[in-house]
């Protein structure tokens, strides 16, 4: 049990910095020439997912799973509001929306995928083996 807790704590710490982190970044664009490329929301996204996906597939937990999504989407939660002072860090455009929604349904998917079976440990000497004599 402690050891879950454990995970769970870090896990939540860790999709809390990912979060704000991704919060900040998802508007990034390089501009080449003309054309601006959306290099921020692409990264922010993927970081998400490879986050959410690696902590279930380490874990094996849907509960630490639960508390890296909860540390991931609460920075997106909070700065989608308004500032005291009226500013907004998630602007509800494309990008904002993407950011507010993607990462939602990704961890949607990680935590519904199945617990497949653990597979069984594989003989490294069986391939080379003699085949049984009658």
């Amino acid at each position: 049990m402690q050891n879950r807790l454990g995970a769970s704590l870090l896990a939540f710490v860790v999709g809390l910095i990912l979060g704000v982190v991704g919060t900040f970044n998802h508007r990034g664009v390089l501009g080449i020439g003309a054309v601006d490329l959306p290099w921020g929301i692409v990264v922010s996204v993927l970081g998400a997912a490879c986050f959410l996906v690696g902590v279930r597939l380490y874990s094996g937990s849907r509960l630490v799973t639960v508390c890296g999504t909860l540390g991931l989407l609460v920075p997106i939660f909070v700065f989608s509001f308004q500032g005291p002072g009226g500013s907004v860090v998630i602007v509800q455009d494309t990008l904002g929306r993407v950011w507010d929604w993607v990462p939602a349904l990704i961890a949607v998917g990680v935590l519904a995928w199945p617990q497949l079976p653990p597979r069984e440990p594989r003989d490294p000497g069986a391939e080379f083996a003699a085949p049984p004599t009658p």
